[in-house]
């Protein structure tokens, strides 16, 4: 049993701190009194923008291990949560170009936490990563996913790293993830792809035949459980799964009815559509009875918030 944290006037640093999933963990963060420090790349701020003056910025290369160890230097948490990710069709077409990207990242964030034995490290993964690593297997399927890959492998590096330098590790394995802030486009993510469609036509064609189960995240839950994993101490890897599982054709008919309510749905069954069933993943005691926001309710806010983002 692990002992509450607070964070007020703790000092923490979030990689991919701008991103979808990491504006929301730096803007909870920043609610609950942290000292949030945020590297970038570039003066672009994103979903920060209104909170730059709160946050402390530093200009650099996450793969540059010199750059990983000035932005480590002085924080009590590091949350590791830049990645390098598009779409699933990138993540095949160049699939050693991303797998790449984030171990390079992971390479130069390990390294310079050798002696820093008592820094908690919280690294975001994927459930997509199966519970048995195996990653000669994983780079031997005919279409490789290079973010999955990558992670499996990034995996490995922190675990052990943590075992010779002795930091504590929390690696989160967070399923589908969405929310008004994530990429808006007919090729990102099954959710805003399916907004995106419906928008855009009279009719809403869907990929594969919609009996593929899957289970979805919405952003603010993520964030939340990973903070109560932390107040009960929890380490190693550790999933973060609603019960709610549903069927694709089940997740079109929500957005349809939300975005153009009666619109006709097609579903095309000469495109891939990926597994059909899911497993059942373990969670961690403390996210049981975890208030999971419903998958109806996380589709109204996403939408309503994409919407509002382009007025």
């Amino acid at each position: 049993m692990g002992k509450k944290i607070n964070w007020a006037g703790k000092h923490v640093l979030v990689t991919g701190g701008t991103g979808f999933i990491g504006s929301v963990f730096v803007e909870t963060l920043l609610s609950l009194g942290a000292k949030v420090r945020v590297p970038v790349r570039s003066k672009s701020y994103r979903w920060l923008s209104k909170l730059r003056s709160k946050i402390e910025w530093m200009d650099g290369d996450l793969r540059d291990e010199e750059y990983c160890e000035k932005i480590i230097s002085g924080v009590e948490h590091v949350f590791h949560m830049a990645s390098h990710r598009r779409n699933v069709d990138f993540h095949h077409k160049y699939c050693a170009d991303v797998v790449a990207g984030n171990i390079e990242m992971t390479l130069a964030m390990a390294t310079a936490l050798k002696g820093h034995p008592d820094l908690p490290v919280i690294f975001f993964s994927s459930a997509n990563v199966p519970p048995e690593i195996d990653v000669i297997r994983l780079a031997q399927q005919e279409m490789a996913d290079g973010y999955v890959l990558g992670k499996a492998i990034c995996e490995t590096l922190w675990l052990t790293a943590a075992r010779q330098y002795g930091f504590p590790l929390l690696i989160v394995r967070p399923v589908g993830t969405y929310g008004e802030r994530d990429t808006f486009s007919e090729e990102g993510n099954v959710i805003p792809s399916l907004m995106v469609k419906a928008e855009a036509s009279d009719q809403l064609v869907v990929w594969g035949s919609g009996k593929q189960e899957r289970v979805f995240l919405y952003a603010e839950d993520l964030v939340k459980a990973v903070l109560c994993l932390l107040d009960q101490g929890a380490l190693g890897i550790q999933y973060v799964s609603p019960p709610m599982l549903t069927t694709v054709a089940k997740l079109a008919v929500m957005v349809r009815d939300i975005v153009k309510p009666g619109m006709p749905i097609i579903f095309d069954k000469t495109k891939p559509e990926g597994s059909r069933t899911i497993a059942v993943l373990p969670i961690h005691p403390c996210l049981q009875k975890f208030p999971w926001t419903p998958l109806e309710e996380g589709l109204k806010k996403t939408y309503e918030g994409w919407k509002a983002k382009g007025k």
